[in-house]
């Protein structure tokens, strides 16, 4: 009797990875996931702030035109005073965050949609230094503007909210409202213009990079130079 176990009918082996192989391909798509994610994260955070604050801009834009219906032309806006000292000439943040909120609530807050307002208010730190708190205003897509009240009142926009790194240049770029015809002419370029983008009266772009370097407020100017895009030699990470 033959055995049911033979025959010429063998069955050839598969072709196979194998275990070394598969963590050699695995290790290397990890290096360059981890070569190229960053890149990708930050040219997708690029595009998302650079929506921001082309939605910002026009949103402010607009609301300045429909207050002026109702109060006049912005050259004539008033606000309760100029920078709050205190008893030892440091800044009064109460005082300020009172005259930042009156301001914005007369002029501005009927056409914005936000949910909430934080009152500037002055603060001490555990080691008791004094400090303070401008007026936020959380808008309802989850930027805010912070208030500050100098020579013109700067508007502080961060285009994520309370999301680090809250810093000038990263996340967070500055507009003005000026009230002055020499402040208007020396930020704005126009004795006629009250709000615009920080040092607009600049318009050599290499001169505007120059002072977005060293001074982080003039990087609102520079993104409004470029359509509000960050380009390649954009200073700031973000």
């Amino acid at each position: 009797l033959r055995s049911s176990r033979g025959g010429g009918n063998s069955v050839a082996p598969k072709p196979a990875f194998t275990l070394a192989e598969v963590l050699i391909t695995l290790g290397i798509i990890g290096v360059v996931a981890a070569m190229t994610m960053p890149a990708l994260v930050a040219n997708s955070r690029k595009t998302e702030y650079s929506a921001r604050l082309k939605k910002f801009n026009s949103v402010m834009e607009q609301a300045i035109r429909m207050s002026e219906f109702e109060n006049g032309e912005m050259t004539d806006w008033v606000r309760g005073g100029n920078t709050q000292k205190d008893e030892n000439g440091d800044t009064d943040f109460d005082a300020n965050g009172k005259i930042t909120k009156e301001f914005f609530m007369t002029y501005l807050a009927p056409y914005f949609k936000y949910t909430s307002i934080k009152d500037g208010k002055n603060t001490v730190d555990e080691d008791g230094e004094k400090s303070g708190e401008n007026t936020k205003i959380y808008l309802t897509d989850g930027t805010t503007l912070s208030l500050w009240n100098g020579d013109c009142l700067d508007v502080n926009f961060d285009v994520n909210g309370e999301a680090k790194p809250n810093t000038k240049g990263r996340d967070i770029f500055v507009f003005l409202v000026c009230f002055d015809a020499s402040s208007r002419k020396n930020m704005c370029g126009n004795a006629n213009t009250a709000y615009c983008s920080y040092g607009k009266s600049d318009n050599n772009r290499a001169s505007i990079l120059n002072k977005c370097k060293n001074n982080a407020n003039y990087c609102s100017r520079l993104l409004q130079f470029d359509n509000w895009e960050f380009n390649k030699d954009y200073p700031y990470r973000l």
